[in-house]
Formats: structure tokens, C-alpha cells, sequence
């Protein structure tokens, strides 16, 4: 009997950290972030501020600084957000945005082309990280979309 080859299309989202790697399906889509307002002086520091998008007030959170609290606050104007379809079926909180350096590209991920970085390290991850991997010779992040919507759903 022959093993059924698992493919799972994702997608490479550039990130000012590590590039991020996330099933095609956790991504609503790429948008501007405009009409927006920035979160207020008593929010975490990875809480960006909301975007209103598409009659709805969404969280805008930095995947680096929840992971890692010590990552160098952005310099610049946020200019992308990946809109992430939640996982956990909140209506009050349908999608979130995470700040993202660029558009993101297509991948097929398969046993072939992706392992753990540190195969040693799994347990000791943050836990906004499900995995911490090599994918095509490249290291990514791999978010724990449902550890993120619970952290934002805490805090906010």
C-alpha cells in the first residue's frame, strides 16, 4: 500500500522578523491600511491600532512583538495588513490583521520540502507559534491562528 503524498497550499507572507507560512485558507487577503485608527495608549504594545474593513472594526496586531516582546518597534508606517480568518468561530471577531512586509506568494508544502528547525526546541516555543521551520531551504514561522485569536479576545 502506498502512502498518499499530503500537500497543503499555503502561503509565504513576508514579515519584518521571520517570513511567516500559513495554509492558504487562514488568509482572507492582503489590504492597505488605511482607514484606520491606532490602538489606544493603555493597549499592549503588538495591539497597531483597528482597521475598518468591510463595515467591520478589526484588531491590527505585530506577530513579532507578541513572540517576541524585545523585537524593534516599527519604524515606519504600516502600509499592509493580511486580513486572518479566525479559527475558533467568534462572531464578535470573525478576522483579524497582522502587519505584513509584502505581498505573499504561493507555496506547496509537503514532507518533502519542510521540516523543524530545532526538532529539540518544539515544546519551549512561544505559544502564538505552532512551528518554527525550514520550508524550501528558508526559516518560517508557522502562527497558531487560534493562540493568537485568544490573546487579542484577552486583551482587548
Amino acid at each position: 500500500m502506498t502512502e498518499e503524498k499530503q500537500e497543503i497550499y499555503s502561503l509565504i507572507i513576508p514579515m519584518r522578523g521571520k517570513t511567516m507560512l500559513i495554509p492558504n485558507k487562514v488568509l482572507e487577503e492582503i489590504v492597505p491600511f488605511i482607514d484606520s485608527e491606532p490602538a489606544p495608549k493603555d493597549h499592549q504594545p503588538w495591539h497597531l491600532g483597528y482597521l475598518n474593513w468591510r463595515g467591520s472594526r478589526l484588531p491590527v496586531i505585530s506577530y513579532e512583538l507578541i513572540y517576541d516582546e524585545n523585537f524593534p518597534p516599527l519604524e515606519r508606517r504600516l502600509k499592509l495588513i493580511a486580513i486572518i480568518n479566525t479559527q475558533l468561530g467568534l462572531k464578535e471577531m470573525p478576522h483579524f490583521g497582522i502587519a505584513v512586509e509584502g505581498i505573499p506568494r504561493l507555496g506547496l508544502v509537503n514532507r518533502e520540502n519542510i521540516e523543524h528547525r530545532d526538532p529539540d526546541n518544539i515544546e519551549s516555543l512561544p505559544v502564538v507559534i505552532s512551528a518554527d521551520v525550514i520550508y524550501n531551504k528558508r526559516e518560517m514561522l508557522i502562527p497558531d491562528v487560534k493562540e493568537l485569536e485568544k490573546l487579542i479576545q484577552q486583551s482587548l
